[in-house]
């Protein structure tokens, strides 16, 4: 038994049916290969085990190894937020594979060999940068309505859109959830950012209007 099994929340099974593509394949490349172990990427399929979170807008977010890969498809977004309602504060979980599909990693949720054809992403991919600036021909980052929240992780802070650069429910719960010392991974306006709990920083969500702060960890 692992020394920090009692922190961790209970894994309830998913009912994926006969299984789905997980969505925005494009926009998440970055994340999913960063998931794999350096050996893994050299094959063509590799097991996954994923994990179901509730994001913004009614989406429901897929990922693995505390890396987000992506979105159920709205059409089979529906029985999974009832599922994870009813899991409460369990983890709901189900069997996958991370595959290449026409020169991209993909993951398929569910038993077996994936069937049938990935959905159409509409995220377009991140934009490549150098350094953090935007080479020329790629998209800038677009002003939309969202919450914007600062996220500091010591001495680094983000500016932050709720659901769009950042899934903050997510957030919450993967630091609230973690076991001590564990290390955290989430998106930060597309690209991955690994929180180190046991180096003592602090990781805050500042509201840039009211200045009210929201410390995370350590609690």
């Amino acid at each position: 038994m692992r020394l920090f099994d009692r922190w961790r929340s209970a894994e309830v099974p998913a009912d994926v049916g006969a299984g789905f593509w997980v969505a925005e394949a494009a926009a998440m490349q970055r994340a999913i290969v960063t998931a794999l172990a350096g050996a893994e990427r050299s094959r063509s399929a590799v097991p996954a085990r994923v994990e179901f979170s509730p994001g913004a807008e009614g989406r429901v977010v897929v990922a693995w190894r505390n890396v987000i890969v992506g979105f159920v498809p709205p059409d089979r977004a529906a029985p999974l937020r009832g599922q994870l309602e009813a899991a409460g504060k369990g983890t709901l979980v189900a069997p996958g594979s991370v595959v290449e599909v026409g020169g991209q990693r993909r993951v398929w949720v569910g038993e077996g060999e994936p069937a049938g054809e990935p959905p159409a992403d509409e995220l377009a991919p991140p934009p490549t940068t150098i350094f953090g600036i935007n080479l020329p021909g790629t998209t800038p980052r677009q002003t939309t309505t969202a919450r914007r929240w600062v996220l500091a992780v010591g001495s680094h802070s983000w500016e932050v859109r709720e659901g769009t650069d950042l899934d903050v429910a997510l957030l919450r719960r993967r630091i609230a959830e973690a076991e001590p010392g564990a290390t955290v991974h989430v998106l930060v306006w597309g690209e991955p950012v690994a929180i180190d709990l046991a180096s003592g920083d602090r990781v805050t969500l500042t509201d840039p209007v009211t200045g009210e702060v929201e410390v995370l960890h350590p609690r």
